[in-house]
């Protein structure tokens, strides 16, 4: 039972959730069932103990005292604790959205024909709303339920030829359609581009050219110009006036944006500015890094107060390119426990190798990348380029050629890599070897040795699938300008 998912759930609770559930299942409004409070607080009190603690004899035991041992009742028992585990989450939530109770209630007392009620919270209701510089599509779902409420009650027991309420419920539902629309397009988009994925976004081209029609109904609502901005930014990428619309509400607007729309808003500049560095507009590293150090200092980067790796190791890079290195080796430390645990070590020891890597400080790196384990081919890839350009800086000849045969074996053998991606690593290694072997070989003239690197150097040029070509190409260069420096 120790394994079962109901106990599971419990247990990724936070202390305080375990709490607020145990309160939950011990109120007679919710539960009456006196068998789900004792296994609830059998599993609560053995819940860090040894597993045998909770095996199923000894719960059958505690529950049903004196009786032949049988799964059955236990079984009912815990399918009636996850339905009342479902039904608090659904209570959760319900609690976190801004509307939902005072929307509730007002239905509620619409069906039950309670029209004073409906009317005193209506009001309320229409006040918190006015006052919310939010306007994104929670509110208007509320503002459209409200209206669709009072309307129709409105329409039905007074004056029927009243039109505002119904031409406002119409606005909010047409707007909530379009920031839902447009939300929904953005990440998908985004996925598009990443993962080589397509979806069929149906009416998206009738809604784009509405709100472009109809700007000036729309240009003060922040969620929708948040949205086609940055959808925009992604279908018309070479047009820089979209980031710089977004970076303008990054600096003017995150006080009218919830919190999820400004963690979108800074993704969507991020993701700008990356592919922008990947055109080879290199003068958007040093603007990346800004919005995240921007990002950083309103905590629109953590997600519940954990870090993404990928936020995390970006981050690390680009301070590390830039040469900000003090920062750097501060935000590693800094954010070191905010990382998600299972991930912590990795992250931590393979961007401090990488630090100390662009510091030139090549043996720190190696301890530092050499305690990084290969849980994962993202982190076996990227930590044995990191590796092997150490190795290479350090002119390791022996332990740079092993670990580019053993690379060449783990790449050909991996089955969860394609056969492009198989193809773009095994193109760079054989070209790193001969570079190796042409810079450490010191049987070549200075001409010869020109000739070769020259050669090498078209011939990466020329090889479109080259994983880190850009790095073949730098160290071709840096070899040739070195030898022809010799006397």
């Amino acid at each position: 039972m120790y394994q079962s998912r109901l106990v599971q759930h419990i247990r990724e609770l936070p202390a305080k959730q375990r709490e607020r559930f145990r309160q939950f299942v011990h109120s007679p409004y919710y539960n009456q069932h006196d068998k789900t409070q004792e296994l609830l607080s059998f599993i609560l009190k053995k819940l860090d103990k040894r597993p045998s603690s909770l095996s199923k004899e000894r719960v059958f035991k505690a529950l049903f005292p004196g009786e032949p041992y049988e799964e059955q009742p236990l079984y009912n028992v815990m399918s009636y604790l996850n339905k009342l585990y479902y039904k608090f989450m659904a209570v959760q939530f319900t609690e976190k959205q801004r509307y939902q109770e005072s929307l509730f209630t007002l239905e509620e007392a619409f069906d039950n024909h309670q029209f004073d009620i409906m009317t005193n919270r209506g009001k309320q209701l229409r006040k918190r709303l006015d006052k919310d510089p939010v306007h994104d599509s929670e509110y208007f779902m509320a503002s459209y339920r409200l209206n669709h409420a009072v309307g129709y009650y409105s329409g039905h027991y007074f004056d029927r030829a009243e039109t505002n309420t119904f031409q406002q419920m119409l606005d909010d539902l047409d707007k909530y359609y379009i920031v839902e629309k447009l939300r929904n397009c953005c990440h998908l988009t985004a996925n598009s581009l990443i993962l080589n994925t397509s979806y069929e976004f149906q009416m998206l081209n009738e809604v784009l050219a509405h709100i472009q029609a109809n700007w000036g109904s729309y240009h003060a609502e922040r969620s929708i110009v948040l949205y086609y901005t940055g959808l925009m930014s992604m279908l018309e990428e070479q047009e820089p006036n979209h980031y710089q619309r977004m970076k303008s509400m990054l600096d003017r607007e995150m006080k009218h944006l919830s919190e999820k729309e400004g963690r979108d808003l800074y993704s969507f500049a991020y993701n700008y500015c990356i592919r922008m560095i990947n055109a080879g507009e290199s003068a958007y590293q040093l603007e990346l890094f800004n919005l995240y150090k921007q990002g950083l200092r309103q905590d629109l980067l953590l997600d519940k107060g954990m870090i993404s790796e990928w936020d995390y190791k970006n981050i690390a890079t680009l301070g590390a390119r830039l040469k900000a290195f003090e920062w750097t080796e501060a935000f590693l430390h800094e954010y070191r426990g905010k990382l998600p645990p299972h991930r912590q070590e990795n992250a931590y020891n393979y961007n401090l190798g990488n630090l100390y890597y662009n510091k030139q400080m090549y043996e720190e790196a190696l301890s530092a990348l050499l305690l990084v384990q290969f849980t994962d081919v993202k982190y076996h890839l990227s930590t044995t380029f990191l590796l092997l350009r150490t190795y290479y800086a350090l002119q390791d000849t022996e332990a740079l050629l092993s670990l580019i045969e053993t690379f060449r074996i783990y790449v050909i053998r991996n089955r969860k890599m394609t056969v492009e991606q198989k193809r773009g690593y095994t193109n760079f290694l054989r070209f790193a070897k001969k570079l190796v072997l042409l810079k450490h070989n010191a049987a070549y003239s200075k001409r010869d040795l020109g000739k070769e690197l020259e050669s090498l150097k078209d011939k990466v040029e020329a090889t479109e699938n080259v994983i880190n070509k850009y790095w073949l190409l730098e160290e071709c260069q840096v070899a040739a300008q070195e030898r022809a420096a010799k006397p």
